[in-house]
């Protein structure tokens, strides 16, 4: 059975810029938010914008639990980062599933996010989501690095140290 990996926008639209989403696609059963869906809906390759469509080709999360938005908003809030609306409804999803799930996104509030409310276990960066496909070339940006991502899990456990009101 496939692992679930739950995409942010960014990463699908870097995907399609590489050419890397059917890879991602037999490796994983790939899903993403409504929102994430909306706005991945284009990439610029060789100066012309291209058509993203992936209904059919992803599990599409429909509904997130008010309740867990509002708690991730709170979060948020607490810890003094900015997020937009589909990486807020993805960390949402991530925090009130059961589902064994992956979170994959290079958003730095996103990941500094997830690690402020120590959901970091259940992320991975792009880099090592491509190695598990067996795609080890160097052409990713380095927000797609997992050095990079590390930085930014180091950054949000910082905020929680500084920030979180521990009782």
């Amino acid at each position: 059975m496939k692992k679930l990996l739950l995409l942010d926008a960014d990463v699908i639209i870097d995907l399609h810029s590489l050419g890397l989403f059917d890879r991602i696609c037999k490796t994983y059963d790939v899903c993403v938010t409504r929102t994430v869906l909306g706005e991945a809906s284009y990439f610029k390759k060789d100066g012309k914008r291209h058509k993203i469509d992936i209904r059919g080709r992803v599990n599409v999360v429909e509904d997130v639990d008010l309740d867990s938005l509002k708690a991730v908003q709170r979060e948020s809030k607490e810890a003094r980062i900015g997020i937009d609306t589909g990486e807020l409804e993805s960390v949402s999803y991530l925090n009130c599933t059961e589902e064994e799930i992956l979170f994959c996104t290079c958003d730095r509030a996103a990941v500094k996010l997830i690690s402020f409310m120590e959901l970091e276990h259940r992320s991975v960066s792009l880099e090592m989501a491509l190695r598990t496909t067996g795609y080890h070339k160097k052409n990713l940006y380095p927000r797609h690095w997992e050095r990079t991502f590390r930085e930014f899990i180091k950054e949000g456990k910082v905020l929680r140290i500084q920030l979180k009101k521990l009782v």
